[in-house]
């Protein structure tokens, strides 16, 4: 009867989407999660890969990843460690009108920063044109390829209720009354993407 290896390891490559660094006590990360598909892996990461900001990704990001994989006891336990990690592009699925709107994409610039949009959600700028606006919001940031690092929080009344609707830009405390739905598109890329680049 053969005897099984105790362990095998042999190289692998993997593309994904980027979901997040898993960090030590010491605040180091030691391995990040990767979706493929509809399953979440956990890879190690290198010492040499450790230092998370050179790695520049952000969740959401689709990556490469080379490393090798360690298969113990009778294969049921796998390990992979990462050796080399590699940014395709900041997270720009989003159906296909964002195909035809090339020109807002995020693609060439800089990963955009995490944010959040404080909608007014209090009955007067509901009906004065708040719930379209959370909808045009909600289509823009997709457009924009937005939708997994900025978030739309609907609050209280905002204390500017006679210039219905309101919204909050965060980071930066931007205060917006009325917006001009024409212009919500180059609001938004100005504040969470175009901002990086000056």
């Amino acid at each position: 009867m053969n005897s099984i290896p105790s362990s095998q390891t042999i190289p692998f490559q993997l593309q994904g989407q980027f979901v997040g660094f898993i960090y030590k006590s010491n605040g180091q990360s030691k391995s990040l999660i990767l979706a493929v598909g509809e399953r979440q892996l956990r890879v190690k990461i290198d010492k040499s890969l450790r230092d998370t900001q050179a790695l520049n990704i952000l969740p959401g990001d689709w990556i490469s990843i080379t490393g090798e994989q360690e298969f113990k006891g009778n294969f049921t336990k796998l390990k992979l460690k990462a050796y080399e990690i590699n940014r395709l592009s900041c997270n720009v699925k989003c159906d296909q009108e964002q195909e035809n709107n090339a020109n807002v994409t995020v693609q060439g610039k800089t990963c955009p920063k995490k944010g959040k949009i404080l909608l007014c959600n209090k009955s007067d700028c509901a009906k004065r044109g708040g719930r379209k606006l959370h909808q045009l919001l909600e289509q823009t940031l997709c457009n924009l390829g937005l939708q997994d690092h900025v978030t739309i929080e609907k609050t209280s009344c905002q204390k500017r209720c006679g210039k219905a609707p309101n919204m909050i830009l965060m980071p930066g405390k931007s205060k917006h009354s009325k917006p001009n739905p024409k212009a919500i598109a180059e609001l938004l890329e100005e504040h969470y993407l175009n901002s990086l680049n000056k």
